[in-house]
């Protein structure tokens, strides 16, 4: 049997990798390949570590690209990095927009939506419990929806997507049924006021799903049009039938499902539309793909009910004797709503910074041989601190910013318990942004396991 030429494997080798770390890497590659030590002897070696040392050995020395030519000038390069940042922004403030106009709402004109404490604290506590159960299945969409659409798999996609909307409706359903039976037994609230409640949280939770497939199918500022079109439909309801604010409170969460059904709908068919050809790909195990994406909703579910841990804390404080259940004190509510502002703008800009940290990276990675490591971490620590002292600087203006406008525009009285709510929230919610970076890093590592064990122990600190 003819020797087959080593040579011809190097340069193999040589096309997916320019750069090696060592013999153990060549060996890998060998046997991605379909080599193994039985098909060494049609190579002259007696195993995969003999040749892939071989290799190693006469392995051509890495040449750093020559850096292009900059012909761009200031102007575009500004707008190219402003585009970069809104498109990476759209859906962390497409979330901020409707979340600034209910609030300016709130303080400008406090009757227009103003129920019993009783019906309050149970929508209050439905709509944190949507984001927190339906966090985890947000991350899953996300996760698997951008992989297929990514490999442009638009058929791949909208059945990941179904299924995992479909799963997670029914877990929903489970939840509200325990909810309401958890509450009646523990007479939390009245069973009217847990109905109604489970049926906002039902609601909101396939609402908040929906909007992470359109976020994915890349139509994010979709998103506060939903939430602005549903809101004037439900107040043009209001000026027509003039029902109480119990019922267009309620009408808001379906009819917002239903224009983002609108939108979802045609956007599956418009990118199966462009390619016809992909209907006939082979579907993933959905038991193996929903394995790898349990990460993802532990720690969307963690990160949620850190994000809400504070308002959980509050409505439980008050004593039940009063009752009012799940009721929050007026200052502390003011007062966290406003530092909460400025964490929503600041996320969205945290989105754009660990992108940029990440690409900054990836360029350095391609630039710099192996041999400069230490330069390497240099120049990313540095790049790093940058964005962590941007993050703060953001979050500092944006919070100033609140204050100010709600101080003299709204007419917000200033007292000490006001101040100390807003100084010691700020820092609480400035800690989990500087945590949202490092936490898209690690997942952008494939590193879940350490960025959920993090925010595990901050939620249990």
């Amino acid at each position: 049997m003819e020797t087959k030429d080593p040579e011809i494997l190097l340069k193999e080798v040589h096309k997916i990798a320019p750069q090696l770390a060592d013999v153990r890497e060549v060996a890998a590659m060998i046997e991605s390949f379909g080599y193994t030590d039985r098909s060494m002897k049609d190579w002259g070696f007696p195993d995969v570590f003999a040749l892939a040392q071989h290799i190693f050995d006469r392995f051509p020395k890495y040449i750093a690209p020559k850096e292009e030519k900059k012909t761009k000038s200031l102007l575009s390069k500004i707008g190219t990095e402003i585009s970069i940042a809104v498109r990476k922004c759209s859906l962390s403030l497409a979330y901020a927009v409707p979340w600034m106009v209910l609030l300016a709402l709130q303080y400008r004109y406090p009757d227009a939506l103003q129920v019993s404490p009783e019906l309050g604290g149970a929508l209050s506590l439905s709509l944190i419990a949507s984001l927190i159960t339906s966090g985890g299945f947000i991350q899953m969409i996300s996760r698997s929806g951008n992989q297929f659409y990514g490999l442009d798999e638009p058929f791949l996609a909208r059945r990941s997507c179904v299924s995992l909307l479909v799963l997670g409706g029914f877990c929903t359903l489970l939840f509200a049924i325990f909810g309401v039976l958890i509450g009646t037994y523990f007479q939390v609230f009245a069973f009217k006021y847990l109905v109604l409640g489970a049926i906002n949280y039902v609601g909101l939770s396939f609402l908040w799903m929906f909007c992470a497939v359109i976020s994915v199918q890349g139509f994010g500022w979709f998103i506060p049009l939903i939430f602005l079109i549903s809101g004037f439909g439900v107040a043009g309801i209001g000026f027509a039938f003039h029902p109480n604010t119990t019922t267009l409170l309620m009408l808001w969460p379906p009819s917002a499902l239903l224009c983002a059904l609108a939108c979802v709908i045609p956007s599956f068919r418009y990118f199966e539309k462009k390619k016809p050809g992909a209907k006939d790909s082979a579907r993933p195990r959905f038991s193996v793909a929903f394995i790898t994406l349990v990460p993802f909703y532990c720690y969307g579910t963690v990160y949620f009910s850190f994000m809400f841990a504070d308002r959980l804390t509050a409505g439980s404080a008050i004593p039940w004797v009063s009752g009012l259940s799940f009721g929050i004190d007026s200052a502390y509510t003011k007062g966290m709503d406003l530092v909460l502002l400025a964490f929503l703008i600041t996320a969205a800009l945290v989105e754009y910074f660990s992108d940029s940290f990440l690409k900054y990276w990836k360029e350095m990675a391609i630039v710099l041989p192996q041999s400069q490591t230490e330069t390497l971490i240099a120049r990313l620590a540095h790049r790093h601190l940058a964005a962590i002292v941007n993050i703060c600087v953001v979050f500092a203006a944006m919070s100033l910013f609140s204050w100010v406008v709600f101080s003299r525009a709204f007419g917000l009285v200033l007292t000490g318990s006001l101040v100390q709510t807003v100084f010691l929230g700020g820092l609480g919610y400035l800690m989990l942004s500087l945590a949202l970076l490092e936490n898209i890093i690690l997942s952008s590592l494939n590193a879940n396991s350490l960025a959920l064990r993090a925010v595990s122990i901050g939620l249990a600190v």
